[in-house]
């Protein structure tokens, strides 16, 4: 009997090496503990971001651009924290993730099953006809980058505005050759006008052949310029359509870029692929510098935008917003614009982050179309088949409600 009760007791552990494996355990947890508490509170910081005036403080903006990476590294935490079964930073991990689920869904919106269906009768039971918009918007990046003097070569732009099938086109960096025996303005206009009777150009501040356009199969009845400045304007217009006998406000505009010097862009994309520390400075005194620029210029621009729908948009107007922001849905700029009662047509009927810039290594949704309340966002896509540009187009179609 001694001996099982010997054999059942075992040999005890050594006092030092169970003090050490405590001690381990103890730094293991506080430090898992320390990494979910600052995470969180990045992304938190990230999410939220979009509520501060770059003009005022700049830093939250760079958080804001950075927030899909974070939210990627949040998720990624949650399943090493599930994995080595740390229950409380967990929770804290989940409050954190239930906080910021509205800025998370505005940035990825998972509608699998596609938009919502057409309104057809109101809350009284009335029947409600259902008449629907369909919008194109696309920086084309100088029409593809082809060659606009010689009048031989193609521009497949033209085909896809064609095939779109939109009742309203919104084209950036729309541009044309001013030299006669090119694809000038009139020849270009030309191309379209069968489908498109209607038109406007806006140049940019640099070049005379280079800036906004706008097609319609609407008549355009007003049109005005948002910036008025002589020099160092911005590309927006705001304009009233006749919508089969309905008036209704559009806006087409190309905000200020990022500014990043093309030397500074070759630095970026040798960073991603082949990392240098020394190129972290160099990247902090170049790029950095400009994108805060543009983040303070941007704010100013959203600001004059946002008054001259004041001024000049009635409230009881339908309103759509189309173009190329510079700016993400966790973007100061994006959410002045959307405080003015402007809903994210992608938010409502994406799936995904709905990437439009695809260049130099840079992943982001910065082309948007915003709608007003009069409108119901029924379908949505980014065109990514046409590759003509750094961007990809966006299209979506609205059922225009009754008034």
């Amino acid at each position: 009997m001694a001996k099982t009760n010997n054999k059942k007791q075992g040999k005890k552990p050594k006092k030092g090496g169970s003090l050490l494996g405590s001690i381990f355990k103890w730094a293991f947890r506080s430090v898992m503990a320390m990494l979910t508490f600052v995470l969180c509170l990045i992304l938190i910081a990230s999410a939220f971001s979009d509520y501060i005036n770059p003009t005022i403080w700049v830093l939250p903006s760079f958080l804001g651009i950075a927030f899909g990476v974070i939210l990627v590294l949040a998720l990624v935490w949650f399943l090493v924290l599930l994995l080595f079964r740390r229950w409380h930073s967990l929770l804290v991990l989940l409050a954190t993730l239930a906080i910021v689920s509205i800025p998370a869904w505005r940035y990825c919106p998972l509608h699998f099953k596609g938009g919502p269906e057409p309104l057809t009768q109101t809350d009284e039971g009335e029947e409600i006809k259902v008449d629907t918009l369909r919008v194109f918007s696309f920086n084309t990046n100088i029409m593809g980058q082809t060659h606009l003097s010689r009048i031989k070569e193609h521009i497949p732009v033209i085909d896809i505005v064609r095939k779109s099938g939109a009742d309203i086109v919104c084209l950036q960096e729309y541009g044309f050759t001013l030299k006669p025996g090119g694809h000038t303005e009139q020849e270009l206009r030309g191309e379209l006008k069968d489908l498109y009777p209607y038109y406007d150009f806006m140049p940019n501040d640099q070049r005379k052949a280079l800036g906004i356009a706008v097609f319609s199969k609407h008549p355009i009845r007003k049109a005005i310029r948002i910036d008025k400045r002589k020099k160092g304007y911005f590309s927006a217009m705001y304009y009233q359509l006749d919508v089969r006998g309905r008036t209704m406000g559009l806006v087409n505009m190309h905000l200020r870029s990022n500014m990043i010097d093309p030397k500074d862009r070759i630095l970026y994309d040798e960073m991603i692929e082949k990392f240098e520390p020394d190129s972290l400075d160099r990247i902090r005194t170049g790029m950095m510098r400009a994108l805060a620029q543009a983040y303070r210029l941007r704010s100013t621009e959203s600001a004059m935008l946002r008054q001259v729908l004041l001024d000049q948009h009635p409230d009881d107007m339908p309103l759509l917003i189309c173009g190329d922001m510079n700016d993400t849905p966790i973007s100061y700029c994006y959410q002045s614009l959307r405080q003015v009662g402007l809903y994210d047509t992608w938010q409502e009927t994406g799936v995904g982050p709905g990437i439009t810039y695809r260049a130099h290594h840079f992943w982001f949704r910065i082309d948007h179309l915003l709608h007003s309340k009069h409108f119901r966002a029924l379908h949505s896509r980014v065109r990514k088949d046409v590759k003509l540009s750094d961007h990809y187009p966006v299209e979506a179609t609205f059922q225009i409600l009754p008034q």
